[in-house]
């Protein structure tokens, strides 16, 4: 049901979602749009028209450094990669190679946690498609025949509010026959575990 918030009326998005922005809008914008899986932009789109005054947070750019400007001309770094070791924002590190005009070897949003996941996926030489819509839910690597894998962070995923979204989410996907399974980001202290877990979930793969 579309949602209306002062003049605008929003098609995509739910009310628990508006309600969930009311409580926690001094947030960082990344972070509610990751514990609620909407664009950080619309987010703050979204705070404005609530007419809510945030808390400036301040930001940590880049050093503008040779260094630096090599790494962000290197195709081969993701956003992610330079914006971990700078202590940066990964939005920071597309923002300064969208102005050198840099394109890099793939599109690089994936979080550190699906970096460490895709490595097992590789490795295990599996196929993937990233980022795949079904329905309204997007899922982080979709292996085909209806087998689906999310990555999903400690903090964003331990608010009630995402508990009670993923628990919706699985069960559309059952109830579509989709194969499903969240690995979460405490297992991957122990990528062993992790690799064997998803070989155990994709055993019953067709030749």
């Amino acid at each position: 049901m579309p949602v209306k918030i002062g003049d605008r009326t929003f098609k995509n998005i739910e009310q628990w979602q508006v309600n969930f922005i009311k409580e926690h809008y001094q947030l960082k914008l990344t972070e509610i749009a990751t514990a609620i899986n909407i664009d950080y932009r619309r987010v703050g789109e979204i705070i404005n028209l609530l007419g809510l005054q945030r808390e400036r947070h301040w930001k940590i750019y880049l050093p503008k450094t040779d260094e630096v400007l090599e790494e962000l001309k290197n195709p081969y770094l993701s956003h992610v990669e330079i914006a971990e070791k700078y202590g940066v924002s990964d939005a920071c590190v597309a923002k300064r190679r969208k102005e050198l005009d840099v394109s890099v070897r793939k599109k690089n949003y994936d979080t550190l946690i699906e970096q460490q996941v895709e490595m097992i996926l590789i490795e295990l030489d599996l196929a993937y498609h990233k980022q795949k819509r079904i329905d309204k839910w997007s899922i982080d690597f979709y292996l085909g025949r209806k087998y689906c894998l999310d990555v999903n962070g400690s903090w964003s995923h331990s608010l009630p509010i995402v508990i009670d979204r993923d628990k919706r989410k699985t069960a559309f996907l059952n109830s579509q026959g989709y194969y499903y399974l969240a690995i979460n980001e405490i297992e991957l202290g122990n990528l062993d575990i992790v690799k064997e877990k998803i070989k155990e979930f994709t055993m019953g793969f067709p030749c």
